[in-house]
């Protein structure tokens, strides 16, 4: 069954990530026809034909490969341009003498490509809104616990106090603060905007690197969250005060709770002293007094539940449930990454950036991912998708969309156009660099997910031995 489930997601992610390509080209498709420039072929995939079948002289076509496509345009495509897309009609444009088109057209079609990935996008965008018991949500700013032997803690953050800032950038939640993270540059610290109170005060705060992939954390630093009873353990404090699952805790006598965290800081501090909970349970609040245990495996004092925090499951591209809400979000942490490699003075952004970035087969595996998850998930990652390609596409580079609005802009204000042998020598310039940097990701892709895979077999065989450990204890014979 596992293995039926993982074949039908790598089919809807073929299927979705083909889905993408195909509005993009079909944008350029329908333009290119309505304008009535010369169209040799559509194409979605690369490699050797599983169809194709020509059609009033265009050829259409389906590779094997489903991770891209292109429409061939022999009027639009500078000389070598449609070598970087899989086919060479620019002799036969010359051959065939057709006609010259205005820079207008060429910039209409250049721009429908990525038009049509941002009606997409907005589409996909209203189907989650519309679409009942779809799950979105996003974790503010506001700290929930810090683990009074951090760095943090030194620094004098505390529960309660909301972050506004990271090194001057604004941030309004804590994806946005995570990223910031990344984009910290070298020196493994940062300066937060804190506001404590009615007071706004800057802290330098330090990170962490403590994980597989070799992401920054905040070390004993938590989100404010719920803490919502999970599963109560029989016997336990929890189980003999009468806490039922699902109960929320609102606060510790006099002490609001703002996280699982929060809670887990302040039963620690009260040790084996009875405490009072307020408790939501549905819609009515109890006041329910427990006593916590003191536990010789974990040398605290617990009260014997496990919890959840509401924060499961959140995800950057599933945040806001209002469309042009996500939409904006999606919008800015592109122009965010772009910003930290194209800005003046951006040194340690930009090698964050190029350490971090993702390639093609980060965004496959994400995609996969996700759909497992759920279907919805999987088509707001796909609205991301398409609002990346959308953006990334228009940047003025000689072998992307970009490329060939610039070209006419260059010939809208010159009066003239750019003279073939230097377009041609811009365009496999670009191409080169362009094929060089998706090889180096996907080898980075590659080898980072073979380093994830095998620290996590490494964890379960470390998980395996302590369980075989435990049980060999529990199964030894008493001593007479």
């Amino acid at each position: 069954m596992e293995l039926l489930w993982s074949v039908l997601a790598g089919v809807c992610v073929a299927l979705l990530f083909s889905l993408a390509i195909f509005i993009h080209e079909f944008g350029h498709f329908l333009s290119a026809r309505w304008l009535g420039l010369q169209v040799d072929a559509f194409a979605i995939g690369f490699g050797p034909a599983l169809w194709k079948r020509t059609v009033n002289g265009i050829e259409y076509k389906i590779g094997c490969i489903p991770f891209g496509g292109y429409v061939a345009l022999p009027q639009l495509d500078p000389s070598g341009m449609e070598k970087v897309q899989g086919e060479q009609h620019a002799g036969e444009a010359e051959a065939r003498q057709l006609p010259d088109i205005a820079a207008w057209k060429r910039i209409v079609v250049a721009v429908s490509g990525p038009f049509g990935n941002v009606v997409m996008a907005v589409a996909l965008a209203y189907l989650i809104y519309f679409m009942p018991g779809v799950r979105t949500g996003m974790v503010d700013t506001r700290v929930g616990a810090v683990a009074e032997d951090s760095a943090a803690w030194q620094a004098g953050l505390r529960p309660g106090d909301r972050i506004q800032t990271v090194n001057g950038k604004k941030i309004s939640n804590w994806t946005d603060l995570q990223v910031e993270f990344q984009l910290a540059g070298e020196s493994g610290h940062a300066r937060f905007g804190v506001l404590q109170g009615k007071v706004t005060r800057d802290l330098e705060l330090g990170f962490q690197t403590n994980n597989v992939l070799g992401l920054r954390v905040l070390a004993g630093v938590y989100p404010e969250s719920r803490c919502e009873v999970l599963d109560i353990v029989p016997g336990s404090p929890a189980a003999e005060s009468g806490l039922h699952t699902n109960d929320v805790i609102l606060a510790v006598g006099d002490i609001p709770v703002v996280g699982a965290y929060h809670f887990s800081s302040i039963i620690k501090q009260h040790g084996g002293v009875p405490a009072l909970l307020t408790v939501k349970r549905g819609k009515a609040c109890l006041k329910i007094s427990v006593t916590p245990r003191y536990d010789a495996v974990e040398k605290r004092h617990l009260v014997g539940f496990a919890w959840r925090d509401g924060s499961e499951g959140v995800k950057p591209w599933m945040m806001y449930r209002e469309p042009w809400q996500q939409l904006k979000w999606d919008s800015m942490s592109v122009a965010r990454v772009l910003q930290a490699l194209i800005m003046p003075g951006s040194e340690g952004e930009r090698k964050a950036v190029a350490k971090n970035i993702g390639g093609p087969v980060a965004i496959v595996m994400g995609l996969y991912h996700t759909v497992r998850g759920g279907m919805m998930d999987g088509l707001g990652f796909l609205r991301m998708i398409c609002v990346n390609l959308a953006i990334l596409n228009l940047l003025p580079l000689p072998v992307l969309d970009g490329g060939h609005i610039l070209f006419a802009m260059f010939e809208v204000v010159t009066r003239r156009k750019p003279h073939p042998k230097v377009v041609a020598v811009l365009v496999n310039a670009c191409a080169a660099l362009l094929i060089g940097l998706m090889a180096l990701l996907f080898y980075r892709d590659i080898a980072r997910n073979i380093k994830v895979s095998r620290a996590l077999r490494g964890m379960e065989r470390d998980m395996a031995t302590a369980a075989a450990a435990q049980a060999a204890v529990t199964n030894a014979p008493a001593a007479p």
